[in-house]
């Protein structure tokens, strides 16, 4: 039931939203690796630093913090009104206050191989004894350091521009030692936090629900106690027609995924809402978010950049967004990864490859491959979603038009991640949404140096294991450049280099869009499409 609340705001009520791509892999956030984890984790759990709607950079749980005059020491000086979720793993059941010890804990998890981490990448090589730790040379990261119990000190081992950035991600989230051991091996699926939302429980295909925390610590400018719902509802329907039709059922209050076959029924050429749908709100932004295809360089045949242009010259990716997508997306990838929502970044001097059946033939043959002959079996990997299958049956079609046969490995999404991390997929079709605002956070899937020695170890976030050192040069020269101007035109030159050598085949930069009731407030769309839901309030 809603209830008054102050400034005109109405209290209470269930949102309900879906995630398409169904089950999370983890609710760890060392474990985190996928969009509709973050989705989930970011009511669950709270940060030292977050982004906010406009993806500016805003205090969490750290009230203020201090940079040295060197770029290498972070000083956060933390809240101390922060207490954890009442859970079970407590004394009496009642959460404690958060303290700075509880961020080391949490940091050094990250850092540790045994929690089976997917964010070492975050502080590998920048924070002060990480490597030593995760290498096992090390009981602490000593680059992590406890002043007091709300003063907590970060000391890299260079100057690097994007640090709070990183803290932004999934692996900054805070989590008790209480609950880790508690649950031991079974805390991936009973997470604690001090965000503004409880986890209850988890339906496997069915639904996760959260619950209002009534002891969160933010208050919104009204003057309510965040946040303003009792409970949000993550459902996990994987048709995006059955979805829209849950939606218009007024089931969901919002649908993120609108059916490629339905799109031009619902949103105009002017990206607004046709009669039919005129009672519902649509929200649209360029999204930081890319879609491409993924080449496992490290072994044959995708060892072979001659074949890898050869295949990214094959693919027509207007036809795929004009006639595929329905002109749904925000534009073709024609120059590389990294989507064109970021102010500074300059995109057009990255010469990504184009559609050409003359090159891409050229360039088969150059592989050793004259219209396909000798080719070795392909396959291409990908989500079992609709949109995902529609590019794909399309790709297939095109390499066919130069000889090469390729069959569709259709996958859940968690075993495609999973798969292509640990070296077992040759070829895959992803996306990357960004974990935060900063280009570096997509040209970091292709930072050679984080590629694992051990070919058997997991590789995340380079899954494709391209390493190249001239590009590994320019971009970490780039993330230790405070100058955004300056950086921007060395991620520039890098992506350059990475754009000849095709580790990765992008499609189509995406545009986001949104449906919502009639009742639904304050839930802005942001380019990162952030599911921060402490501040919505439901105007029935």
């Amino acid at each position: 039931m809603v209830r008054p609340g102050l400034g005109e705001k109405k209290l209470g009520g269930r949102y309900t939203l879906n995630e398409i791509r169904g089950n999370p892999s983890s609710l760890d956030p060392v474990r985190m690796n996928s969009k509709v984890e973050d989705d989930i984790g970011t009511n669950i759990f709270d940060k030292l630093v977050e982004n906010n709607s406009k993806l500016e950079l805003v205090p969490e749980l750290a009230k203020t913090w201090d940079i040295s005059s060197d770029g290498m020491t972070y000083t956060f000086h933390l809240r101390t009104d922060v207490f954890f979720h009442d859970d079970s793993c407590f004394v009496s059941g009642k959460g404690r206050k958060m303290v700075a010890s509880d961020v080391k804990y949490s940091f050094e998890r990250v850092c540790n191989p045994k929690t089976l981490t997917s964010g070492y990448w975050v502080f590998q090589d920048i924070v002060q004894g990480a490597n030593d730790y995760f290498e096992g040379k090390a009981k602490a990261v000593s680059g992590f350091q406890v002043l007091d119990d709300s003063t907590f000190t970060v000391h890299l081992t260079k100057p690097f521009a994007p640090f709070l950035e990183h803290l932004t991600t999934s692996f900054g989230y805070i989590v008790p030692r209480e609950a880790v051991e508690h649950y031991g091996k079974d805390f991936f699926q009973h997470p604690v936090g001090t965000g503004a939302f409880r986890f209850a429980h988890w339906m496997p295909d069915q639904e996760i629900l959260l619950t209002r925390n009534p002891n969160y610590w933010e208050y919104d400018s009204s003057g309510n106690r965040l946040p303003l719902l009792d409970e949000v509802k993550f459902t996990l329907i994987k048709d995006d027609k059955t979805l829209l039709q849950s939606f218009l059922q007024s089931n969901e209050d919002e649908d993120f995924t609108i059916p490629t076959e339905s799109f031009q029924d619902i949103v105009t050429p002017e990206k607004q809402l046709t009669s039919q749908f005129a009672k519902y709100t649509l929200q649209h932004v360029s999204a930081m978010n890319s879609y491409f295809m993924e080449f496992l360089c490290t072994k044959p045949p995708f060892d072979n950049m001659a074949l890898r242009r050869a295949m990214s010259f094959a693919v027509d990716r207007e036809s795929i967004v004009k006639y595929v997508l329905k002109n749904a997306p925000h534009g073709i990838a024609d120059h590389g990864i990294i989507p064109p929502a970021f102010a500074h970044y300059p995109i057009d001097e990255v010469y990504g490859i184009t559609y050409n059946l003359d090159s891409a033939k050229h360039w088969l043959e150059v592989a050793g491959f004259p219209a396909g002959k000798g080719a070795p079996p392909i396959t291409l990997s990908v989500y079992n979603e609709p949109r995902p299958m529609q590019i794909a049956e399309a790709v297939q079609r095109m390499w066919q038009n130069i000889g090469l046969n390729v069959n569709l490995q259709v996958m859940q999404s968690a075993q495609l991640l999973d798969g292509s991390e640990d070296g077992r997929l040759g070829l895959w079709l992803t996306r990357w949404y960004a974990d935060y605002p900063e280009p570096e956070n997509f040209l970091n899937l292709l930072n050679g140096r984080l590629v694992p020695k051990n070919g058997n170890d997991k590789s995340y976030p380079n899954s494709a294991r391209w390493n190249n050192e001239q590009f590994n040069n320019l971009f970490n020269q780039a993330i230790a450049t405070t100058d955004e101007i300056k950086r921007m035109d060395l991620y520039a030159k890098a992506e350059d280099i990475a754009a000849f050598e095709a580790p990765s085949i992008p499609l189509f930069y995406e545009e986001h869009y949104r449906l919502l009731q009639p009742y639904v407030r304050d839930n802005p769309l942001d380019p990162m499409n952030r599911i921060d839901l402490k501040y919505v309030w439901l105007d029935k």
